[in-house]
């Protein structure tokens, strides 16, 4: 009989998508501002909005730096806008801060170390996609 192979994982793979949920007393913009400074990226708005499919008048501005890494596109949406949610699983959450491209586990942890440094933000933890219904507004930003 042939032995199968087997493939041993490490912890240490790369991720092409991560979430991170961020409670935050500060407006859009100082936020933006703010995370900015201390990751020392430049998000930008972007061109493109997100729109609400049952209420078309409502927008989500996205905040793009797809130009400071080559590996890692980060982008930041706020999840609330004219008392509308982006994420109506998260209805305490100010902003989603969204990383893809190859980061890894231990990245993504000290990340949340350095948002949580941002004075402002009260929390920042990291939310599983199963969690979100509508993924489909952080594909393909």
């Amino acid at each position: 009989m042939k032995q199968r192979k087997s493939h041993k994982l490490e912890g240490t793979h790369e991720l092409p998508f991560a979430l991170i949920a961020i409670s935050c007393s500060e407006s859009l913009l100082k936020t933006v501002w703010n995370i900015n400074n201390k990751l020392n990226i430049n998000l930008k708005e972007f061109e493109t909005s997100i729109q609400l499919k049952e209420n078309p008048n409502v927008f989500f501005p996205v905040f793009s730096d797809h130009s400071t890494s080559d590996v890692v596109f980060y982008n930041l949406i706020p999840n609330k806008s004219s008392n509308n949610l982006l994420v109506k699983e998260l209805p305490r959450i100010d902003f989603i801060f969204e990383l893809s491209g190859e980061i890894k586990k231990t990245e993504i942890v000290s990340i949340i170390k350095e948002l949580k440094q941002i004075q402002g933000i009260v929390a920042a933890i990291e939310i599983e996609a199963d969690r979100i219904k509508r993924k489909s507004a952080f594909i393909q930003l």
